[in-house]
């Protein structure tokens, strides 16, 4: 399951203090004391003024030079407010005309229907292998290393290096994590379209309050972390404003027109992104995918306005990928274009999972424990079992433990790294899924079950139904009682036979397979003539 900032101030100069010039103090002035004296003429000698006198005289020049300073700058704004004015005057005449309207029409005919003939036709600017893929400095890579920003690529339009594929197109990904959060669907699919050719720009949800409009930092090859000018924004809970969207659309624009991306496909991870989304397709013309892979009415922290904008998003998308029947189901009420792409597993990462045997039986679970984790059947079955170990790896965001870490047999090691999961995955004996029953969990289909079956370790669920389709290769149990009869059946009667067939399952879940899917639908929202007439029921079957 998944789930898991302004541009400077242009005119501070105009509307700073003026800066108060120091005045000479009295000990500058010149010295009065002594005195000359005309041949013959003796004159009385001079005293200094009173220091009230002085100190008023240095009070009003001062004031004189503050309001001479005032007037300076109240002309200055006055004359720049006058250029806005007749600027802005003269952009509503050029945008009125019939040629600039024609004009807006061309740029959105250029990129969704010219650029794909010119690269078929081998013209510019997609003359074969030509594509621009823009390189980016190997230390980049490097753990510690600092980011690259908007025009470390050079001149917009001039290409550093190309992909072999001609035919691919750009990918701008957002988001429903954060790339170094739990490696699971978002990052699975995304590597496996950078591994296809595509440049991949997968957006960072933190945004930055300072520096350039973008940084970027390669993660694998063709596939790179984009952090964006903007304020900041709690992108589960909060709604993108009006003015958010905007200082978002600039810096976009800016990576796009930098880094020449052309035929460009958006794919929408979370309904937050929608405004910002729905302007780059209004601008650019940018296909967009919702990849929907969770029920986001069920998240305790979404808010209404959430829901609202996956509404829209379902309904305006050129293509809804869920991840689960329900969640197709689901779609298919908002959208006629719906393709079902279940999770899947990384075999060869898992399938390496080294199995070890202790003295007391384990029984161990993985993931996010939140508040769809049922704590109190695990508490239940760990009270009534002593003879068992319970270990809970994940991060403890929103469940309720506290019975949990009271318990001496249950561990809670915490969140850990996606590369030692099969490490800890090899110490249990038999794994759960102790998912409370409400409307998150059912539409959910959880990307460790098809991962714990690739190391071919016994795995007990809840029947929610995209574990329940996989019955008998996943025990199904739902009170403590059936939970417990399920791990000692487990325990006692697994065999090399049923062994491999969980193996076997999972072979043919990869996320090669789940890619060339996702792929397949995919192309067909571009406007390409071998594939107009075909729809995703053609793909699917």
């Amino acid at each position: 399951m998944s789930h898991a900032s302004e541009q400077p101030g242009g005119t501070d100069s105009l509307n700073a203090k003026p800066e108060l010039r120091e005045q000479p103090s009295s000990s500058d002035e010149p010295d009065l004391d002594t005195h000359t004296e005309s041949p013959g003429v003796g004159l009385p000698e001079k005293s200094n003024p009173p220091k009230a006198v002085s100190a008023d005289v240095a009070e009003g020049e001062q004031a004189c030079a503050l309001t001479a300073q005032l007037r300076d700058k109240d002309r200055i704004i006055s004359s720049l407010s006058a250029q806005l004015a007749h600027s802005e005057r003269e952009l509503e005449g050029i945008t009125g005309t019939p040629a600039w309207r024609l004009l807006k029409w061309y740029g959105k005919i250029k990129y969704r229907y010219l650029l794909p003939v010119y690269r078929l036709l081998g013209l510019l600017p997609f003359v074969k292998g030509s594509r621009p893929v823009n390189s980016v400095d190997s230390r980049v890579a490097q753990l510690g290393a600092e980011p690259l920003h908007a025009g470390i690529f050079g001149t917009p339009g001039k290409s550093q290096s190309r992909v072999a594929d001609p035919d691919s197109y750009d990918i701008v990904c957002f988001p429903i994590i954060e790339w170094d959060f739990r490696f699971q669907r978002p990052q699975q699919l995304m590597l496996r379209f950078a591994a296809a050719g595509h440049r991949v720009f997968y957006l960072s949800q933190t945004f930055r309050t300072t520096g350039p409009p973008f940084t970027i930092i390669e993660k694998s090859h063709n596939l790179f972390e984009v952090s964006l000018y903007g304020p900041p924004r709690n992108i589960y809970t909060e709604a993108m404003s009006d003015r958010v969207c905007a200082e978002l659309f600039d810096s976009l624009d800016q990576l796009r027109r930098n880094l020449t991306l052309g035929e460009t496909l958006a794919i929408v991870q979370l309904p937050f992104w929608w405004p910002l989304v729905q302007r780059m397709r209004d601008e650019f013309d940018w296909p967009v995918i919702y990849d929907c892979m969770d029920h986001h009415a069920g998240f305790s922290m979404n808010r209404r306005s959430m829901i609202r904008q996956e509404s829209e998003l379902m309904k305006s998308a050129d293509l809804i990928v869920a991840s689960s029947s329900i969640l197709e189901s689901e779609a298919k009420v908002h959208n006629s274009n719906v393709v079902l792409v279940r999770n899947g597993c990384d075999f060869e990462h898992f399938s390496r999972t080294q199995w070890r045997k202790g003295e007391r039986p384990v029984i161990g679970y993985y993931g996010a424990i939140q508040d769809w984790f049922n704590s109190d059947l695990v508490a239940d079955l760990a009270e009534r079992r002593p003879d068992w170990d319970f270990v809970l790896v994940g991060s403890k965001m929103s469940a309720d433990t506290r019975r949990l870490i009271r318990l001496a047999n249950v561990s809670m090691p915490g969140e850990k790294h996606y590369s030692v999961i099969p490490d800890w995955l090899g110490s249990f004996d038999v794994a759960i899924l102790p998912f409370k029953r409400m409307p998150l969990t059912e539409a959910t289909n959880p990307v460790k079950a098809y991962e714990i079956l690739a190391s071919g370790k016994p795995l007990v669920s809840v029947p929610i139904p995209e574990m329940a389709s996989l019955a008998p290769l996943v025990r199904l149990a739902s009170t403590v009682d059936e939970f417990e009869r399920e791990i000692v059946d487990a325990l006692g009667g697994d065999t090399d036979e049923l062994i491999e067939r969980r193996r076997a399952f999972a072979k043919e879940q990869r996320w090669e397979d789940r890619f060339e899917l996702l792929s397949s639908a995919i192309r067909l929202t571009f406007p390409q003539a071998p594939i107009q007439d075909k729809t995703v029921a053609d793909i699917t079957g």
